[in-house]
């Protein structure tokens, strides 16, 4: 890779978007993206608003909408944006449109769907997870019309649905339907996870695991246990046995971070509305993320194992059904193009050694790796995604946003 000649001038001119960074996070966040399996709207109104801003931009945008009659239109979007370069090689920067449901709102201090400004912190559901990627991109393409600049290679800006509950109406439709899209030469940025130094470029995942588990018993009255079988009792004993994974799947790779695999009960769906009624029917899920090493089936059988033995103990019956089962596809090479360019633009922005590691999230990279097509995942990331009260650092937003601006003019 070759330096951008021209990076002073683009960072000068991305340092002056505070303001305009603020007003998009702003008209993103009021535009509730929650996706159909957590009750919300889809990602339409936030697509339609971008379409139209990207098209003021002067970029090329199309959608390839993915049907799904759960949603307002019957489809989700997915939007590509393009500038052309010198040459039809791309630099892509993927981010997604949906954002995960606001959970508690008796937790966040402000309306999570309307932007809260507190010094250089900006708040609201979505600004990190995944407006980060959204904004820093957006005005790093802007960053180099207004310098004048043509980039070596066209710029690719895919705008993403259904990321947050697995991907199969946004990048997996694309790769599926539109695979020509997308080419090995291409450098392909997945602005999704980091660490709050911004050094962190994650090449690898672990597998990742979502287990549903539904616990059949009895309901009978509080009163009366010796009439039913409680199904609530079973589900916690289950849950502490299950602990017995993590001393069978033992092994530690300090490539990952953390180094370990790991299974943890989560979700539990509602049983019964009153308190004296014994449940009969309990349902809870277990996320799995676990070292490359071991094969699913592995956990799976374990697993079954485990809750078979609950099940006779206890008198329910358990069974174990896959939500998710994804097995971890090779690492994006540490001398991929794509990482090298990202290593030298932290250094020229941050002057800060960037380093490829692995990590415990699932990412959309994975799709990407599954194809062998080589992408690298990274931010400067706070770790609020999912919380209440989630925020991203303005700082952060304009220092990513120039990284991006000097991958986008590198050679």
């Amino acid at each position: 890779m070759t330096h951008c000649r021209d990076f002073a001038k683009l960072k000068e001119i991305i340092a002056g978007y505070r303001p305009a960074m603020i007003d998009l996070q702003r008209e993103l966040v009021r535009r509730n993206a929650v996706g159909p399996e957590n009750k919300g709207p889809g990602e339409a109104e936030k697509a339609a608003f971008l379409v139209e801003a990207l098209t003021r931009l002067g970029l090329q945008v199309t959608d390839y909408p993915a049907p799904d009659d759960r949603v307002a239109g019957g489809q989700r979007p997915n939007l590509i944006a393009l500038l052309p370069g010198r040459r039809p090689e791309k630099v892509w920067v993927l981010s997604h449109l949906d954002v995960v449901p606001v959970g508690d709102k008796n937790l966040w201090h402000t309306d999570p769907f309307t932007l809260h400004v507190d010094g250089d912190l900006l708040y609201g559901r979505g600004v990190e997870d995944d407006h980060h990627g959204i904004v820093a991109s957006i005005f790093a393409v802007r960053a180099l019309i207004e310098a004048g600049i043509k980039p070596n290679r066209t710029i690719g800006l895919a705008l993403v649905s259904d990321e947050e509950t697995g991907s199969q109406k946004g990048l997996a439709y694309l790769l599926t339907h539109y695979r020509e899209l997308f080419s090995p030469r291409d450098l392909i940025i997945v602005p999704d996870a980091g660490n709050p130094e911004g050094t962190l470029i994650e090449i690898a995942e672990k597998s990742m695991l979502w287990l549903r588990l539904e616990v059949q018993g009895k309901q009978c009255h509080a009163s009366r246990p010796d009439l039913g079988v409680n199904t609530l009792r079973a589900s916690a004993q289950a849950i502490v046995a299950l602990d017995e994974l993590a001393a069978k799947f033992n092994a530690v790779d300090p490539f990952f971070d953390p180094p370990h695999s790991t299974f943890e009960p989560t979700k539990i769906e509602a049983n019964v509305d009153n308190i004296n009624t014994i449940p009969g029917l309990g349902v809870f899920y277990l996320d799995c993320r676990v070292l490359p090493v071991y094969d699913l089936a592995q956990v799976i059988a374990k697993v079954q194992e485990i809750t078979g033995e609950v099940a006779q103990r206890w008198g329910v019956t358990m069974t174990v059904q896959a939500v998710q089962a994804v097995q971890a596809p090779p690492a994006t090479p540490a001398e991929a193009p794509v990482v090298k360019a990202l290593e030298e633009a932290i250094q020229a922005v941050y002057q800060r050694q960037a380093q490829p590691r692995g990590i415990g999230g699932g990412t959309v990279a994975a799709f990407f790796r599954r194809l062998g097509l080589p992408a690298a995942v990274w931010m400067t990331d706070a770790h609020t995604a999912h919380q209440p009260n989630e925020y991203v650092n303005i700082n952060a937003l304009i220092g990513d946003c120039q990284v991006l601006a000097h991958v986008f003019c590198q050679d």
